[in-house]
């Protein structure tokens, strides 16, 4: 859980490098120095907070980033990013017994985003960190059929 909850906060950190215009592939996808496990809402919302700040110039969205899966305009970036951390808050939410759906808006948005940017024919690539995508019931909430799209059991 701790690795999770350290990944979730080192991706939002990542988001806010990269809307400050530095090289968010320069620092680890993963944060040290929580020191205890009652911190990692104060870090969660430091690092959003930060990332919220980098990005309120709405000229950032079309300027080239980049970013793991290569160099895209800043828009793109931070739908990527989204919907790891939807996926990434989906792990922790099915892990701790918590609700999955949320806000479907939100959902319904990074589902449209990995529908067009993540096919099933990626996922032969080793380098594609999603499994094979996993059957979801039609009638799923659009949490679970975008965690069954990036190859999680709902």
């Amino acid at each position: 859980m701790r690795t999770l909850l350290s990944h979730i906060v080192g991706v939002v950190r990542r988001t806010a490098i990269l809307g400050e215009g530095g090289d968010a592939l320069s620092v680890s996808a993963f944060v040290e120095g929580v020191v205890a496990d009652h911190g990692w809402p104060a870090a969660y919302r430091a690092a959003t907070d930060r990332t919220l700040a980098a990005w309120a110039d709405d000229a950032k969205l079309g300027k080239p980033v980049t970013v793991p899966w290569g160099v895209v305009p800043g828009a793109v970036a931070l739908g990527g990013y989204v919907r790891e951390i939807l996926a990434h808050g989906w792990d922790l939410a099915m892990a701790t017994g918590q609700p999955t759906e949320l806000d479907p808006d939100l959902a319904e948005f990074a589902l449209e985003i990995s529908l067009r940017s993540l096919t099933p024919e990626m996922r032969a690539d080793e380098r594609v960190p999603f499994g094979a995508v996993v059957p979801a019931d039609p009638s799923a909430g659009p949490y679970a059929r975008l965690a069954a799209w990036l190859g999680r059991q709902p």
